[in-house]
């Protein structure tokens, strides 16, 4: 089943304290590396934001839904991607913050939702990026608060795939966050020019 690749890009960068997805991060923006993740695994890319310039800085591929209501949660970003991404058959959500995803571990995950969820499992530990297909949509249209799709384990059918690709459980919180992964080998997408 053919899916397209969200990035939920809309968040308030609290923790941060700035604008952590326009940040540099090996020469690219934040926010880039995912979105290239999702265009390396040949999904068409979507990035949710609430501003011009993310989305600018995720790549040329990428197409914008805004999403006023960002505030109100990460559960806002999932519905208004949903309500905009409806008669797919499948999304991929990645976090707009998770720079080291591999596109080979997109596709897995892709390739593992026929129905519910598939989630990406690193040596015990859940991780990103998560594949719903469309027969989740209307419980995600119900979801409220600070919450993604994993509010909905255990309700729906759980694929867990497997990876050898610790980018799944890898995000950036604060600038010692990114300190930190700027000295370690990231297993995410190439930097092409």
């Amino acid at each position: 089943m053919r899916c397209v690749g969200v990035v939920l890009a809309a968040g308030g960068s609290t923790r941060f304290g700035g604008d952590k997805l326009l940040t540099n991060f090996r020469g690219r923006p934040l926010v880039w590396w995912p979105a290239e993740a999702l265009r390396e695994a040949d999904l068409e890319t979507y990035i949710v934001v609430n501003r011009r310039e993310v989305a600018e800085a995720a790549g040329p591929l990428a197409g914008v839904i805004y999403n006023p209501w960002w505030r109100g949660g990460l559960s806002t970003s999932v519905k208004a991607a949903v309500a905009a991404l409806y008669d797919k058959p499948c999304i991929v959500w990645m976090l707009g913050d998770m720079p080291c995803v591999s596109p080979y571990t997109v596709r897995r995950v892709t390739e593992a939702c026929r129905s519910g969820l598939a989630v990406p499992v690193y040596r015990g530990a859940r991780g990103n990026p998560v594949a719903s297909a469309r027969d989740v949509y209307g419980l995600a249209l119900g979801l409220a608060g600070d919450v993604g799709l994993r509010a909905l384990l255990g309700a729906v059918p759980v694929a867990y795939v497997e990876v050898e690709d610790p980018g799944v459980v890898i995000d950036v919180d604060t600038p010692e966050d990114l300190e930190k992964l700027a000295s370690k080998t990231c297993p995410g997408p190439s930097p092409a020019p």
